[in-house]
């Protein structure tokens, strides 16, 4: 089950949750406004980020830089807990399945949540549609 997080309803919450809906995928959301993350659950986030807070954390918002001007390089325990009071430090949404996150919304890299088969089948429609176009020009249109 994709877990779906998010703690303000702008344009790339609502682009996501379309996105999964359009591919049928199931998902999970959660307002992390009204349900914060637990301490478990930073921790989570933070493993599967590539390259530590800086996948996650939104350097732009104002809790951000609030968090950074009370503790110019805070700890850790810190960070956790600052995200845990204050969601709005955090990236928007937050997408997990598995061992997968992806933050903001990117419909390039939002393919990685569609099942390998599911994809298989998206792309021998695609090629089906674009027959009529001889299978070369379709094949590179497919790519495209």
């Amino acid at each position: 089950m994709i877990k779906f997080y998010f703690h303000t309803n702008n344009p790339a919450k609502r682009r996501a949750e379309k996105w999964l809906t359009k591919h049928g995928l199931d998902f999970q959301s959660r307002n992390l406004n009204k349900n914060p993350l637990t301490r478990d659950e930073v921790l989570q986030l933070l493993e599967l980020s590539p390259d530590g807070t800086e996948t996650l954390v939104s350097e732009r918002s104002k809790a951000t830089k609030e968090l950074y001007a009370k503790y110019p390089a805070p700890t850790m325990n810190q960070l956790i807990d600052a995200i845990q009071e204050t969601p709005q430090i955090l990236k928007s949404p937050l997408i997990v399945s598995g061992h997968k996150m992806l933050t903001g919304f990117n419909a390039d890299k939002m393919g990685v949540l569609v099942p390998h088969q599911q994809r298989r089948l998206e792309l021998s429609q695609l090629l089906g549609k674009l027959n009529g176009r001889g299978s070369s020009q379709a094949m590179q249109l497919a790519y495209n």
